[in-house]
C-alpha cells in the first residue's frame, strides 16, 4: 500500500511540473505579445513624428541651480519646429495612447515575477517615459526643465537604434518581418549594435570561444 502512495505522489508531482511548465510558457508568450503591441506603437510613433532625425537637438539655456530652460519654439532649429508640429497631430496622440495601453498590459502580465519585471516592464516603462517626455515637450517646451528631461527628449530623436534593439529582444519571432520593415532607416546601425553585443558576449570570461585570461602563451 505504501508503494502505491509513493507512486501516486510521484505522479502528482510530475503532472504538477508539466502544468507549471505549460502555464509558464503560455504566460511568457502572452507577455511577449503585449511587448509586440508596445514595440509596434513605439516605432510607428517615432517613424511618424521623426521619419529622419534632425541635424540638431533641442536648444536650451542653463539656469542657476543646475536646471535648464528650453528656448522658445521660434528660436529652435527648423528640424525641431517641424517635429513639434507632427508630434501634436492626432496620429501621434493615438499612437502614444496605444503604446501607453500596451505598456500597462506588459506591467500587469509581469507584475508577479521579479525577473519578468526586470526583463520586460522596466525597459518598456523607460521607453514610454522617453516618448512621453518628448511629446509633452513638443506640446509645451516649458516642461523640458531639467537636464534629464532634455536628455530624454533628445534620446527619443537620436537613439532610436538602441531603443529598437531593446524591443527586438522582447517581441515574438512571428513579428520579426513586420518589425524589420519598420526599422529600415536604422537597419545598418542596429546591425552594428548587434555585432558589438555578440563580440562582447564572445569575449566575456567563461563564454564559449572567449579568450582565456592569465597563463597565455609566452608568459
Amino acid at each position: 500500500m505504501g508503494e502505491i502512495f509513493i507512486r501516486l505522489a510521484y505522479g502528482i508531482m510530475i503532472v504538477g511540473a508539466i502544468l507549471c511548465f505549460a502555464f509558464s510558457k503560455n504566460h511568457q508568450r502572452d507577455l511577449r505579445r503585449a511587448a509586440n503591441e508596445f514595440a509596434l506603437a513605439f516605432v510607428k510613433l517615432s517613424n511618424f513624428v521623426c521619419p529622419k532625425p534632425p541635424r540638431e537637438g533641442l536648444r536650451v539655456r542653463a539656469l542657476p541651480g543646475g536646471g535648464v530652460e528650453a528656448l522658445p519654439l521660434a528660436e529652435q532649429p527648423e528640424g525641431i519646429r517641424r517635429l513639434a508640429e507632427r508630434a501634436n497631430a492626432p496620429e501621434a496622440v493615438e499612437l502614444f495612447a496605444q503604446a501607453d495601453a500596451a505598456a500597462a498590459l506588459v506591467s500587469r502580465r509581469s507584475s508577479f515575477n521579479r525577473t519578468q519585471r526586470a526583463q520586460f516592464q522596466e525597459p518598456v516603462d523607460r521607453l514610454l517615459l522617453l516618448a512621453q517626455t518628448f511629446l509633452r515637450g513638443c506640446e509645451n517646451l516649458g516642461t523640458v526643465n531639467t537636464e534629464q528631461r532634455r536628455a530624454d527628449f533628445d534620446s527619443f530623436l537620436f537613439e532610436q537604434p538602441q531603443h529598437r534593439m531593446v524591443l527586438i529582444k522582447r517581441i515574438t519571432g512571428d513579428l520579426a518581418d513586420e518589425y524589420r520593415s519598420l526599422n529600415k532607416r536604422y537597419a545598418a546601425e542596429m546591425e552594428r549594435i548587434e555585432a558589438e553585443e555578440q563580440e562582447a558576449r564572445r569575449r566575456r570570461p567563461g563564454a564559449a570561444g572567449a579568450p582565456k585570461t592569465g597563463g597565455g602563451a609566452g608568459r
